[in-house]
């Protein structure tokens, strides 16, 4: 009789926050994957129109240009994981002053969206921060409106990420190079190998999934890019994201439109994670 109260107890138990998941997270997933399938406007008749939706997302051109401005951050994200690694295997190790060292690095990952789309407003000006250093170099043929040129307006939003995210990678990269065993080292260096070799050899192997991780989330954080084009550009000058344009749909009065564009950036997410959990597995 105990035990089949506790069996009881235990299913009930599991039975609350899967009906909870199945409520507030499965429901809505397909509610919206229905939704993608007609033209309603957020109010009145909901008519059906199949995959006309879809259609228009993959052959506007308008529209394929958000998914490739999505690359211009993955682009950024290279130098971005590369200085992280570079500077988490220079300051590998323990020395006085490495705690305040780290807490700088990740205030930039810390700081509000608002807080630093105002910083680079400044920052890209047209009289602004980089012109005036530029200017002050006498690299005034390097000048650009960056903010309104078409053409630079991408690269230079895209590079605030490179700034605001590579603390974060330093902390992930310098916590995995710490728990590589400092005996490896020490063989290495009685062996003759240079610093590139033990960092070839002995440091990449060793977090190859860290950086594998990284460069997923990476893929995942570019194709969800909203609050620094929106606040900086409102998605104006051709900065607009899947996201943005989610939010665009919505006020629009398109929410079949814009449910089909969150299909498709949970699709891709929902790939990334999967390629995650297949390729990284926990040991």
């Amino acid at each position: 009789m105990k035990s089949k109260s506790r069996t009881w107890f235990i299913i009930l138990f599991l039975a609350l926050p899967l009906i909870h998941l199945i409520i507030f997270s499965y429901v809505p997933i397909i509610g919206n994957f229905v939704l993608s399938l007609t033209n309603w406007k957020g109010f009145g008749e909901i008519q059906f129109i199949g995959l006309r939706n879809y259609r228009k997302i993959f052959t506007n051109p308008e529209y394929i240009s958000m998914f490739k401005n999505c690359g211009w951050y993955f682009l950024a994200a290279i130098p971005q994981l590369i200085f992280a690694f570079l500077l988490a295997v220079v300051v590998n190790g323990k020395f006085r002053g490495l705690n305040i060292f780290k807490g700088i690095l990740i205030i930039p990952y810390l700081l509000n969206g608002v807080i630093i789309s105002t910083i680079f407003i400044i920052f890209f000006n047209n009289n602004g921060t980089l012109n005036t250093i530029l200017d002050w170099l006498g690299l005034n043929a390097l000048q650009h409106q960056w903010l309104q040129d078409l053409k630079l307006v991408n690269p230079a939003v895209a590079s605030i990420s490179i700034w605001r995210y590579y603390g974060m990678n330093f902390i992930m990269f310098f916590g995995a190079l710490q728990s590589i065993p400092s005996e490896l080292y020490e063989a290495a260096t009685l062996d003759g190998c240079t610093k590139m070799q033990e960092i070839r050899y002995i440091s990449v192997p060793f977090i190859r999934k860290v950086l594998f991780i990284n460069i997923l989330l990476s893929v995942s954080g570019s194709i969800q890019v909203f609050e620094i084009p929106y606040i900086m550009l409102n998605g104006s000058n051709g900065t607009s994201t899947p996201v943005i344009m989610i939010q665009q749909s919505m006020s629009e009065n398109r929410a079949g439109f814009a449910a089909a564009l969150s299909v498709l950036v949970f699709v891709i997410v929902l790939i990334v994670v999967g390629l995650q959990k297949l390729l990284v597995k926990e040991e």
